[in-house]
């Protein structure tokens, strides 16, 4: 892909703040929702809840992020028996995000862990074992100063 072709096409997509905000609601309503409708145990947030980093994929355009963050932890295991409605739960508000359910990382007892993504090659992580974790990766975003000027740098 040509520069341009790269810049157009990360146009696309929603810069890396919108991402920032949605993305953080995201994981905060998953959280709400496990806690009230699954019981499982509050959670224990990460002292850095996200971090950053420059985007590969569009080698060519300097103006892009790329984004991870933790919820921290739900201290515990979840029982194999409420497993699959948590599942379904992530699934669901994942799923008004645009993120499908890829499939199982992880499948055994008393150790499970799914992956969702999404069509900007985001990924959204959703496991138990000693405890019970998400997380969500962004794919690849322009910066707001770059997504509001509209032509790569």
């Amino acid at each position: 892909m040509t520069k341009d072709e790269q810049f157009a096409e990360l146009m696309k997509r929603p810069d890396i703040e919108q991402i920032h905000d949605e993305y953080q609601k995201l994981l905060e309503r998953i959280r709400n929702e496990l806690v009230a409708k699954i019981g499982i145990a509050p959670w224990v947030p990460k002292d850095e809840p996200f971090g950053g980093s420059g985007c590969m994929e569009f080698p060519d355009i300097s103006d892009t992020n790329k984004r991870r963050y933790s919820s921290g932890h739900s201290p515990g295991n979840l029982p194999d028996a409420k497993w699959p409605d948590a599942v379904k739960l992530v699934e669901s508000i994942a799923g008004e995000h645009g993120f499908k359910l890829h499939g199982a990382v992880v499948d055994r007892p008393n150790d499970h862990e799914v992956t969702f993504g999404n069509d900007w090659g985001g990924e959204l992580l959703f496991g138990t074992a000693i405890n019970t974790t998400l997380s969500v990766s962004s794919g690849c975003h322009l910066s707001r100063a770059a997504k509001e000027r509209g032509t790569p740098a």
